[in-house]
């Protein structure tokens, strides 16, 4: 092995050991309260500067993170909407579960999974919201075609401002109810089936397939209006 290969080597394994670590500390104490000096000091690296080496910054940090783990959640997504299209299911379904399947699998990958559930959790309405601002959003998050179609068909018989929306709101009860209930789960004074991971999947799929098909009320419609100056 020559002196490339081994520096090579060394800076493959310095970048693992921050992302790993930063993936730790952002889930247990929220991206904003974690520096780059404490990601540093707990990655056990001499260098304080490792972090802006390789990443440039926190935030480069954090993209880092995506860019591990979103790609396999977003293949899987694709996949599934092709295995689901082929059924009769009906597509508001299809959607919340192609939303909250691959996100449970993340929940047994041992690679940081549990922690990108936990970190995206808190950054998705941002997230969300930064497919629209894709020049001033800090993250770049490749936007998932397939899934954005379906939402777009499904949603038609709402206002435009009101299913995108809905969009936001499912996004975030999906990675906020999968990001509760991993915590909740591990608490075995708590009623068995508060902690039932199938239970609590299928019962996520119900309330964001419901959210999808339900028409907006009266008072929703009425704001709406008022807030168009109609």
């Amino acid at each position: 092995m020559n002196v490339s290969t081994i520096k090579d080597s060394r800076s493959v394994r310095t970048r693992e050991a921050l992302i790993r670590t930063a993936e730790l500390l952002f889930a247990e104490q929220g991206y904003e309260a974690v520096s780059v000096n404490t990601i540093t000091r707990e990655a056990n690296q001499n260098n304080r500067n490792a972090v802006q080496y390789h990443f440039g910054n926190k935030t480069g940090l954090l993209q880092a993170i995506f860019d591990k783990h979103s790609p396999g959640v977003a293949a899987k997504r694709a996949d599934l909407i092709d295995a689901l299209l082929a059924t009769t299911q009906p597509v508001a379904r299809l959607l919340a579960t192609a939303i909250v399947e691959p996100l449970l699998d993340k929940l047994t990958d041992p690679d940081g999974g549990e922690a990108y559930i936990h970190i995206s959790a808190e950054l998705i309405a941002s997230n969300t919201l930064g497919y629209s601002l894709p020049h001033a959003h800090p993250l770049q998050i490749p936007r998932e075609t397939k899934l954005a179609k379906l939402a777009a068909k499904q949603l038609t018989h709402l206002p435009p401002e009101v299913g995108q929306q809905r969009i936001l709101m499912m996004n975030v009860l999906a990675f906020h109810g999968i990001s509760d209930h991993a915590r909740v789960r591990k608490n075995r004074q708590l009623d068995p089936m508060i902690r039932d991971t199938d239970f609590m999947a299928s019962n996520l799929i119900d309330s964001i397939t419901a959210m999808l098909e339900t028409p907006p009320s009266p008072n929703t419609l009425q704001i709406l209006e008022q807030r168009q100056g109609k």
